[in-house]
């Protein structure tokens, strides 16, 4: 239909609506390869070149929406138009860059062409990389600085790198992430006095763990109640003196120990959420890490020591416990590996890079500043490898008491 209306009023590719926008603008905020394919091969040179009330090319348009093979085909009808500038001053992949499109970035990275747009600078001044850390698009942070081809402590009109924009990230994990990113990039702040520094607006950020706290003190009395009541309803149950029916058994004692360490933690983590909110003071964020800390380690003991339990009154059913401790490990190892690569806020290696590597003096400043404006960036990167340590060890009790069960 579209190759028949152009073939027969090939004009109508330079009309356009109220706000500018020509057929290609529409074609390309769709994304249909074909439609565009059609368009571009009866539109003049200048048809990529026209632009909407807001500066707009249909290059902008394909590139806002995401469309990667969109930009392809018009690159490839008009390569000149890679620099054509919005009313901002913006190019295409600065509307890439704050929409979080890392696929238009990885294409800008690969094209020897495209090179010098990514440190290009907007009307204040803003490179890709600034818009993305405004925008919080860590994937596009990432690609950008692992590119090797970006400045990252160019300033912008008001004088601030790309990381000092951080500080208008409104998310919180985003927050660690980009900052995490940005300091093992070796990423640097502007030149300032320390007194002038304003840490974070944790304001957000503390309504969540009001919330949670209340919600986590909930959770945590349940485990302990159950776990509690597991301790005098035990398995194989008692015998006519009174005793239980498996004491000696090995199984049945890390039950036991197991039940009591639930029991314990949970308890603990009662008392700390209990005391987080009735206190309200920033050192209470310290309890609340430990007290999610001791519920998690609850749970997971919770879970082994029904394994031991079930392992323990089914001696003779070999069969049923190699398939049922298969299931209980297997659904705990993903559990566990899927929530320690959801807490965790960047590579292995740039973790250990910001908690223990600091060779430089500049790197130490940076960490230094890190610490001052954003402390719960830090805290909460040793806490998350804290998390995996514990889901590991977790991992490991468990095999021992699979082996024990055979």
């Amino acid at each position: 239909m579209v190759s028949l209306l152009l073939q027969w009023k090939p004009a109508l590719l330079s009309d356009y609506d109220s706000n500018k926008s020509s057929p290609l603008h529409f074609a390309s905020s769709d994304g249909d390869c074909s439609i565009i394919q059609e368009i571009l091969t009866h539109a003049p040179p200048n048809t990529a070149f026209m632009l909407d009330n807001e500066g707009l090319s249909p290059l902008h348009v394909a590139a806002l929406m995401g469309h990667a093979a969109i930009v392809h085909l018009l690159l490839q009808f008009c390569p000149s138009s890679v620099d054509i500038r919005d009313n901002y001053g913006r190019t295409f992949l600065h509307a890439a860059a704050m929409k979080g499109h890392s696929s238009i970035i990885s294409y800008a990275i690969k094209k020897k062409i495209l090179e010098h747009l990514l440190n290009a600078k907007d009307k204040e001044g803003n490179t890709t990389l600034h818009l993305a850390v405004i925008a919080g698009e860590c994937n596009v942070v990432s690609k950008l600085l692992s590119s090797g081809k970006m400045q990252a402590n160019i300033m912008n009109s008001a004088g601030h790198t790309p990381t000092d924009l951080v500080k208008n990230c409104k998310g919180f994990y985003s927050m660690v992430r980009l900052v995490l990113k940005l300091y093992a990039s070796g990423a640097q702040f502007q030149p300032q006095r320390q007194d002038y520094i304003e840490k974070w607006n944790v304001q957000d950020i503390m309504k969540w763990r009001e919330t949670t706290s209340k919600n986590l003190a909930v959770v945590s009395t349940l485990v302990a109640t159950i776990a509690f009541s597991a301790a005098f309803n035990i398995p194989g149950s008692y015998g006519n003196d009174g005793r239980a029916n498996l004491a000696g058994n090995s199984l049945y004692s890390i039950f036991l120990i197991l039940d009591t360490f639930s029991v314990v933690t949970s308890v603990m983590a009662t008392i700390l959420l209990v005391y987080g909110r009735a206190s309200r003071s920033q050192r209470s964020w310290l309890g609340f890490m430990v007290s999610m800390h001791f519920l998690w380690l609850s749970l997971n003991s919770m879970v082994l020591g029904f394994f031991a339990a079930i392992a323990a009154v089914m001696s003779k059913e070999r069969g049923i416990k190699i398939v049922m401790s298969q299931l209980i490990y297997y659904g705990m190892y993903i559990l566990t590996t899927l929530l320690s690569i959801l807490a965790m806020p960047g590579s292995f290696t740039s973790i250990v890079k910001f908690l223990i590597g600091a060779p430089k003096e500049r790197q130490r400043h940076t960490k230094r500043w890190i610490s001052r404006q954003y402390p719960f960036a830090i805290f909460y990167i040793v806490n998350a490898v804290l998390f995996v340590i514990i889901n590991s060890l977790a991992m490991a009790s468990f095999e021992v008491a699979r082996n024990l069960s055979y």
